[in-house]
């Protein structure tokens, strides 16, 4: 997929692109928001909010910096 096809579906799925998606190079955006799809959006019980905030969360036990 194209940068802008994998921006198009994240738009689609959750509303808008994070910044944090616009700092990675094209090698690492595909695979990462393939990740993101199986990890957070796979399973919508919990609903988009929650998954978001289970998301952040992550990334805040992990010490993400972007």
């Amino acid at each position: 997929m194209t940068r802008e096809e994998i921006y198009n579906e994240m738009k689609e799925s959750l509303g808008s692109v994070f910044g944090f998606f616009e700092v990675l190079d094209d090698t690492q955006l595909g695979p990462m928001w393939e990740k993101i799809k199986k990890t957070f959006l796979s399973d919508m019980s919990l609903g988009l909010k929650d998954n978001a905030l289970a998301a952040v969360a992550a990334s805040y036990a992990s010490e993400c910096t972007h």
